[in-house]
């Protein structure tokens, strides 16, 4: 049985769902920090990201076969959510640091796309069906998990994290992965090509 590349997948969830992400995202929600209604949003985005991720390990495997989605075209389509993603990353202008309520925005919002992109979900399963068994499960499971964790706790900081760095760093970040991304993507759907 071939070895799990554990390293590229948690390179490859730090880059689609990681610490990056969840500070540019959160940073702009409210205007403190410590504020009540910030900390709640972020308990409720981890809660429901960390959800999605179960459902997505748990139950996504289960309705590839149902559905009868063959593992290159579920790397397919992996590769078309990389490439509109790596695209809106290198091309969308940063997000102005015009703040959200915390009070009136929805965790939901907040989570999907944002902090859980469709990309995050297709590279866990993959993952999931190339590597089948509960122990390999598992493993996926807790280092998502683990992943949600530390971008909870950095959500909870964000705005002074981004007080602290700058917004030049998480910009320069975010192109490099960008870039990475799209290269990833076009391999994915050659990877898929060949496999048809």
């Amino acid at each position: 049985m071939t070895e799990v590349p554990w390293g590229q997948l948690f390179g490859l969830l730090f880059m689609t769902m990681g610490p990056i992400r969840a500070i540019a995202v959160f940073s702009r929600v409210g205007t403190d920090d410590a504020q009540p209604e910030v900390r709640s949003l972020a308990n409720r985005s981890a809660l429901l990201v960390a959800g999605a991720f179960l459902v997505a390990i748990l139950m996504g495997t289960g309705a590839l076969g149902a559905w009868g989605i063959s593992f290159p075209v579920l790397i397919g389509a992996g590769g078309v959510a990389l490439f509109a993603l790596s695209l809106q990353t290198l091309l969308a202008p940063p997000a102005s640091g015009v703040p959200l309520d915390a009070s009136k925005v929805e965790a939901a919002t907040v989570a999907f796309p944002g902090l859980f992109p469709p990309i995050a979900v297709v590279v866990s399963l993959i993952f999931a069906v190339a590597f089948p068994g509960v122990e390999t499960h598992l493993t996926i499971i807790a280092m998502g998990l683990g992943l949600i964790a530390l971008n909870w706790l950095l959500m909870l900081r964000s705005k002074a994290i981004l007080r602290a760095i700058g917004p030049v760093p998480l910009q320069l970040f975010g192109a490099v992965f960008g870039v990475l991304q799209l290269a990833l993507s076009l391999q994915f759907i050659h990877d898929a090509a060949a496999m048809l």
